[in-house]
């Protein structure tokens, strides 16, 4: 039980003690902001930078095609109910649901960060810990649950994967002529963690007396808190059984899952850098996971109801689930995990005198199967040189009008302060009729189908001596051309 203890504790210091930084899509035409070099190693901030574990970002990025309050609540004769509720019929809630439901989760922590200008070329290192996990549900699960009607129902579409690792990276960007820029970062990555669920078999059999369920499916799994050569011998072994260390951290003795990634992006700047052209593709690469640390089980169960006992006024019920029944691995080997790579794709416009820009930024990310693209169009108010107001709508994925993203940053000579919010939706939902849910009070997003909140401090370089003679240019081309057109005037 200590093993499992210490266990538990390590790997919560790992994915949770540090601030999470995750990716924001308002944030691509910032061009103060160097959380813009995640999404495209092109786009290199006006200032070097260093950021801190702890002070540099706090943040969740949680996506989804289905789970909103405006799927789930309706309005019903002035006031809110459930999906559930009779006065809803199974077609208007089962319509709004997609057939395969899917929800996204990442994280990137900042453990250590640096960017800094070497003449014209702009350096980034650092290393941060990153958790991707991505489920997949039926749309039969609601199905069941709202008709309830007689028949198989069968829900075997679900999966899950996640996998946690570590990310230390090298890039750099620099100009090629002078409307090009080029971006690549060099990723070395670490394996911490990888699991994968699938169901052959969930299914519900809903008769006229009773409702059975069948429960089978299949994990695996990888992680340098296990090593299943410790294990040799055990007829039926425990997860305890699998871990050789008797403190926290001392798992960190057996990494041996490594990995490699690459980031690539551009920037063409046309009509005076009036226009700007760019695309991106990160996070292509794998992690292969070594045979010694592989795990695999089961999970099985079987479960009924038989309705209610009119005598005793209990539900009739009962339940055979195994959640941990491992499989001693038989030669393991090993077996390597893509990353889930985007490809970003923006068009800029700059206007008066580089204060306003318009910009439209395409997002689409590839995991398991499938994939899911956004786009996002924003508007980028620069009033100074060091502080910059965004505002953004992202579309697709059923995105409602009225759900929009926005950000600040400010990043004068010493600091850096950047607060941003992807989905914010003004439309709350208050309803004192669903007392189950509100409690004393019930105040949700009613539309937003995404959580996307980040903010950070960082600590700033002074601006390099090309990007200030760029703005020394810039400020004389505009007296000229106001000059000008007060003689032409005359």
């Amino acid at each position: 039980m200590k093993k499992i203890l210490y266990t538990i504790i390590a790997i919560a210091a790992i994915f949770v003690a540090q601030s999470a930084v995750a990716q924001s899509r308002t944030s691509y035409h910032m061009e103060g902001s160097y959380f813009r070099n995640e999404l495209n190693p092109a786009l290199a901030p006006t200032r070097g930078y260093i950021a801190l574990p702890g002070m540099s970002g706090v943040g969740v990025n949680v996506g989804t095609n289905w789970l909103s309050v405006d799927n789930f609540i309706y309005e019903r004769d002035g006031g809110l109910v459930t999906a559930l509720h009779g006065s809803v019929g199974a077609d208007e809630f089962l319509g709004r649901l997609p057939e395969n439901m899917n929800l996204n989760i990442r994280e990137n922590v900042n453990i250590l960060g640096v960017g800094f200008y070497a003449g014209k070329m702009y350096w980034t290192f650092g290393v941060n810990q990153r958790l991707s996990a991505d489920l997949t549900l039926s749309k039969d699960l609601f199905r069941a649950v709202k008709t309830l009607g007689n028949g198989v129902y069968d829900m075997g579409n679900a999966k899950l994967t996640a996998t946690g690792y570590l990310d230390t990276y090298l890039g750099t960007s620099f100009r090629v002529g002078e409307h090009v820029s080029i971006g690549i970062k060099a990723k070395f990555l670490v394996g911490l963690a990888n699991a994968n669920a699938s169901f052959s078999q969930l299914s519900l059999n809903v008769g006229e007396d009773k409702i059975d369920g069948v429960l089978h499916g299949d994990w695996y799994g990888n992680a340098i808190c296990f090593d299943n050569r410790v294990a040799e011998g055990i007829a039926e072994p425990t997860f305890e059984d699998f871990i050789p260390i008797d403190h926290p951290f001392a798992m960190f003795q057996n990494v041996n899952s490594f990995g490699a990634a690459i980031d690539l992006g551009t920037e063409v700047r046309l009509l005076n850098d009036h226009l700007k052209i760019s695309a991106a593709v990160t996070d292509l690469g794998f992690i292969k996971w070594q045979p010694q640390s592989y795990l695999n089980g089961e999970i099985d169960g079987n479960f009924y109801f038989n309705g209610f006992n009119l005598s005793t006024g209990e539900a009739e019920t009962g339940a055979e689930i195994v959640t941990d029944n491992l499989v001693m691995p038989s030669n393991p080997t090993a077996y390597t995990t893509r990353l889930n790579f985007n490809i970003n794709a923006g068009v800029e416009y700059n206007f008066l005198r580089n204060h306003f820009a318009l910009g439209v930024l395409s997002h689409t990310e590839f995991f398991n199967s499938t994939y899911l693209t956004e786009l996002t169009a924003s508007l980028n108010i620069r009033p100074t040189n060091w502080i910059t107001l965004t505002a953004s709508h992202t579309f697709f994925n059923n995105n409602r009008p009225g759900v929009f993203g926005a950000a600040i940053n400010i990043h004068p000579r010493v600091f850096n302060i950047y607060v941003a919010a992807d989905f914010i939706d003004p439309n709350l939902v208050v309803g004192p009729e669903i007392e189950a849910l509100r409690g004393k009070n019930l105040l949700l997003p009613r539309y937003a189908k995404g959580v996307n909140i980040y903010a950070g401090v960082g600590f700033n370089f002074a601006r390099p001596k090309h990007i200030r003679q760029q703005a020394r240019e810039m400020k004389a081309a505009s007296r000229e051309k106001r000059e000008q057109r007060q003689v032409n005037n005359k």
